[in-house]
């Protein structure tokens, strides 16, 4: 899973090309997540899956919002989460709709309803975790880090050695 970051991105171009940086170095079907967006920061539009949806044909998207009570998804999310202009609202949430009285989900969840997308997206593999160990410890690397402690992970009703699976394959 690719993530984007787009925080401090102040126009709609700048929003579309990270998307499209991000689905250029992205397995076809792997999601792309990121979020931190303000669209105050680009005139106050909100982002809708229309302006992503031509670059990210065969990649689920899901980006939060920078406060992380609203997110967008685009078309592809939309359909694996089975939102469409008959999905009704969910308790304490909002599906964003076209202006006018329309009724397609324009790609904009807010609270509640971002659980329909975010319940889909699927758990970061032993291999994914691997691979970001590895990026890491390269920019780590690259910035004169040498050493850094990972107090590891625990949840309960987990055998705390589960944490050190990530680590198997790794020549150190």
């Amino acid at each position: 899973m690719m993530q984007v970051k787009l925080r401090g991105v102040n126009e709609k171009g700048e929003f579309i090309r990270r998307i499209k940086d991000a689905v250029q170095s992205t397995k076809q079907g792997s999601w792309i997540l990121g979020g931190g967006w303000n669209n105050d920061l680009w005139g106050g539009d909100l982002p809708s899956a229309s302006w992503i949806d031509d670059i990210t044909p065969n990649n689920p998207v899901w980006l939060s919002r920078m406060d992380g009570h609203m997110g967008l998804a685009n078309s592809l999310a939309l359909m694996l989460a089975g939102i469409t202009y008959l999905t009704d609202n969910p308790r304490g949430g909002t599906i964003m709709r076209t202006s006018g009285g329309g009724t397609e989900p324009t790609g904009l969840l807010i609270d509640s309803a971002m659980m329909l997308v975010v319940s889909q997206i699927p758990e970061y593999s032993a291999d994914d975790r691997r691979e970001a160990m590895l990026r890491a410890s390269n920019l780590a690397l690259t910035r004169g880090v040498t050493t850094v402690v990972d107090l590891g992970r625990y949840f309960p009703g987990v055998p705390a050695d589960l944490s050190w699976e990530d680590f198997s394959g790794f020549n150190f």
